[in-house]
């Protein structure tokens, strides 16, 4: 296939890819300039929160942020790379495109939780165990003391998604195997556009009664996720991320928040068991 054709579908790719999502953002408009439909004040928003027994972190923004949508191509990028894993026994599954693997050799790690990190990180960064690791970054808010989670970074944000993440288990102060799943580069696909703040995010939540009483707001960040899928790639939106901790139980769940229109991403939510 010459150039001038591979050039050709990749234009027409990301046209229909265009199209879908000035679909997207017609079905969906949000006016960033006003406040929500309510009348209410955030004073008074905050002290209903208060009164329900809903703990908000000290500093909420309520600043516009901005984002991309980004689109990746869905590739098996790994499945190449076992052969390159000489420290580690490694496969690949292509029913599930997960690689796993374990260290050929003890990898044993310090007691004091920050060493055993920067080393967790080194044994990360090494090609010879895990490809692309350098691309993935720790999120502490995913993680346990037996299970450290990365998440892969591009130049616009972090992915928050499950074909997009590295679990790197932990057993007795020594690293036992790991999970890793890779969607490639990311490449907008429009131009930069405002989104919500980070306060109305929480006050979508709050008023669409997914933030439930007797619970803690732990987090709020902004990264990306999985919108949907179109013509082999995949398109990304930009996501307020919060974590919520129940009171009682102590479970942390972490909800997503579309940023740009701030509706709820229903199926994105999953606990945290610390």
């Amino acid at each position: 296939m010459d150039h001038k054709r591979i050039e050709w579908l990749f234009f027409v790719v990301f046209f229909l890819i265009d199209i879908y999502l000035g679909i997207e953002i017609l079905r969906s408009p949000v006016n960033l300039s006003n406040a929500d439909t309510t009348t209410r004040s955030v004073a008074s928003i905050r002290n209903e929160m208060k009164s329900d027994n809903i703990d908000l972190p000290d500093k909420i923004s309520d600043a516009p942020d901005s984002g991309y949508y980004l689109a990746t191509k869905n590739r098996d990028y790994l499945s190449g790379k076992v052969s390159s894993l000489t420290n580690v026994n490694a496969r690949y599954s292509k029913s599930d495109n997960v690689l796993y693997g374990e260290p050929r050799q003890a990898v044993l790690l310090s007691k004091k939780p920050k060493e055993a990190l920067e080393q967790i990180e080194d044994f990360k960064n090494d090609s010879k165990n895990i490809p692309y690791g350098k691309e993935f970054k720790y999120e502490p808010d995913m993680s346990s003391e037996d299970n450290y989670v990365f998440v892969q970074n591009s130049d616009y944000g972090e992915i928050y998604a499950n074909s997009a993440q590295l679990n790197i288990n932990v057993k007795n102060n020594q690293i036992i195997n790991f999970t890793e799943t890779y969607m490639g580069q990311a490449s907008p696909v429009r131009e930069l556009q405002s989104t919500i703040s980070a306060w109305r995010a929480v006050r979508a939540m709050y008023t669409d009664r997914e933030l439930t009483n007797n619970s803690r707001v732990t987090q709020v960040k902004l990264g990306y996720s999985k919108l949907t899928e179109v013509r082999g790639s995949t398109i990304l939106l930009p996501t307020w991320l919060v974590w919520v901790e129940n009171k009682t139980t102590k479970n942390i769940t972490m909800k997503r928040i579309n940023a740009y229109t701030a509706q709820m991403l229903q199926s994105s939510t999953y606990n945290v068991e610390k």
